[in-house]
């Protein structure tokens, strides 16, 4: 199917998270609160968080995991989002939380996480990290290699205190890519600055290293695959095949581990790389005529996945998940309002509408292939299309293109669109180009709606300005 065939509104309603209703007047409600409401109450662009998907996409998955597994846990990926009500909420829900950065780890302490339940990710952890990680006594470090071995080991000395650390793989991929070759594209992009290798010997090595050292305890093996959907030829099975597979080697790896060190690995983490909702739509930047939705594997089909791959073990570990994406990919909508219309029809017809917010606010709409189904509010759910293709872009001096060459009903200035499954990788890659003050952030819970975060202003823009005016002689206004 073509991004024609699915973009038009009550295509893009079929791909909606749960928590979204599109009546046949065609006013618009997320999670119990009307979106025309909403804009006219706390203006555009706004992103708007649904705290029940959030629940139900976190719920689904952890009962779809328990089905197949015996000790499964999640940890909320907060560099996906790290708005402090979402991560309030997926605390309130149980989960751990991951980390990756001092920063984050600092956010997630001071929005009321016990660092008891904290994981700590990253490559070349700085000593600053490890050592906060370290005195706030977190559940897990992922350790990367065996130079951060040796700075655990100091600061754990220094404190008097026993690090819990599991050990980073880089895995062969042997099997995965007999499967798959065209994977090898992706390894290079993704992985190549994570963990510590299972084929050089790195990863034995780091695994004695953290089991020889007294102020540190061996938990556990950890490997993230990361989503592939910024693969052109991305499918469901295809996903599942990989899950399974890299599961599969970290299996056998911790299998080696007990035969040849006689130890048993007590945690396997086997990351995160999922997408929440039915599908997801995947379009190349500048090029509109790719755009499709593409199916995405089900809590259930992932969690099969996952069983197969652990299915070798004879002994029961606790089975972590870093998941992001899952939880709040398209538990956040952005809100926004047309601001101008215009027909072209050199080199080809086209209509751009433009509206209030710009990509450079959700700057992974230009890194990889994800894009945005878009609604139009307040418009019937039947609506005509507007007979020519419609280009849906940002009033930013760039390439600022949100959605091309879609179908949506006849806009006017005024009128509002959603552009739906911003809850991943948008407001925490968002920028303030051309000083465009960031959006503000709404929270919605069954009709009741809380400012998570407010609207940036221009002076939010020139806060850390610190020059003086009258630095540059001739400066105007300074004379």
């Amino acid at each position: 199917m073509t991004v024609s065939d699915l973009a038009h509104v009550p295509e893009a309603l079929a791909h909606a998270p749960e928590a979204l209703a599109h009546a046949p007047d065609g006013s618009v409600t997320f999670d119990g609160a009307d979106l025309t409401r909403l804009a006219a109450d706390h203006g555009t662009p706004t992103w708007v968080v649904s705290a029940s998907q959030l629940r139900h996409n976190y719920r689904s998955l952890l009962a779809a995991l328990s089905a197949r597994l015996p000790r499964p846990v999640i940890a909320y990926s907060m560099k996906a989002n790290n708005n402090r009500a979402v991560i309030q909420t997926m605390g309130g829900l149980g989960a751990a939380l991951d980390c990756s950065s001092e920063h984050e780890l600092a956010l997630a302490v001071s929005a009321g996480i016990p660092a008891g339940k904290v994981i700590i990710n990253g490559n070349g952890k700085s000593r600053a990290y490890l050592t906060a990680a370290v005195r706030m006594g977190v559940w897990q470090i992922n350790v990367d290699s065996l130079a951060e071995v040796d700075r655990i080991r100091s600061i754990a000395r220094h404190y008097g205190v026993s690090v819990p650390c599991a050990v980073r793989l880089k895995l062969s991929y042997a099997q995965l890519l007999e499967c798959d070759p065209s994977y090898e594209r992706t390894l290079r992009v993704a992985e190549g600055k994570f963990g510590s290798s299972t084929q050089s010997g790195e990863a034995e090595a780091v695994v004695r290293a953290v089991l020889s050292a007294e102020e540190l305890e061996f938990v556990g093996l950890t490997h993230h695959a990361g989503f592939p959907g910024i693969r052109a030829d991305y499918s469901a099975e295809r996903q599942l095949m990989h899950q399974t597979l890299c599961a599969r080697e970290i299996v056998e790896f911790a299998r080696l581990l007990r035969r040849e060190l006689g130890f048993t690995v007590p945690r396997i983490n086997l990351g995160g790389g999922l997408r929440s909702g039915r599908s997801v739509y995947l379009s190349t930047p500048g090029n509109g005529d790719d755009g499709e939705f593409r199916a995405l594997p089900s809590p259930e089909e992932y969690a099969e996945a996952i069983a197969d791959g652990v299915a070798e073990l004879d002994w029961e570990p606790i089975v972590q998940f870093e998941t992001g994406g899952f939880q709040v990919a398209n538990a956040v909508l952005l809100l926004a309002r047309v601001q101008d219309v215009k027909d072209v029809t050199r080199p080809g017809e086209r209509r751009y509408v433009t509206v209030d917010c710009a990509m450079t606010m959700f700057t992974g709409r230009g890194l990889a292939r994800v894009g945005f189904p878009v609604i139009a509010v307040g418009r019937r759910p039947d609506a005509p299309a507007h007979p020519v293709p419609v280009e849906l872009v940002g009033p930013t001096c760039a390439y600022d293109s949100i959605a091309e060459d879609i179908m949506l009903p006849d806009l006017a200035e005024g009128d509002l669109v959603a552009l739906l499954n911003h809850g991943a990788y948008c407001e925490v890659l968002s920028t303030q180009f051309n000083a465009f003050p960031r959006p503000a952030v709404v929270y919605l819970d069954r009709g009741r709606v809380t400012v998570a975060r407010r609207r940036e202003t221009l002076a939010d823009v020139w806060e850390r300005e610190s020059a003086a005016l009258d630095l540059w002689p001739g400066t105007p206004g300074t004379a």
